[in-house]
């Protein structure tokens, strides 16, 4: 099934896209802060075009850092990210986010004291 359709117009050539952000996911969803790492999998609606796309990370929390951005690789559907952490003196959480083509999908990391 095709999710990107090319169009010649009097303007050149448009890409049309379907192609979004279908999920992120943490393994594990609660680590111990400073000794624990988790990883992180974006997945897309569908393989990644030619050139592969770039999605943009976020966290919202100090004690859990991502890389700013993860690449997926043309023909791919998803990669994966290490969420690294901080030690804390109490347990907290942090919301991981993902961002591709105007879609953002988040997931919550527990950080255990």
């Amino acid at each position: 099934m095709l999710q990107n359709v090319g169009e010649i117009t009097n303007r050149g050539w448009e890409l049309k896209s379907d192609l979004n952000l279908a999920s992120l996911t943490l393994s594990p969803t609660s680590v111990v802060g400073g000794v624990q790492s988790s990883r992180g999998t974006v997945t897309l609606s569908a393989p990644a075009p030619a050139g592969g796309v770039q999605v943009t990370l976020s966290s919202g929390n100090g004690a859990a850092s991502v890389p700013g951005s993860v690449f997926i690789p043309a023909g791919a559907s998803s990669a994966s990210f290490t969420v690294n952490t901080s030690a804390v003196l109490t347990s907290t959480s942090a919301t991981i986010s993902a961002r591709y083509n105007g879609t953002t999908r988040t997931a919550t990391l527990g950080v255990l004291f």
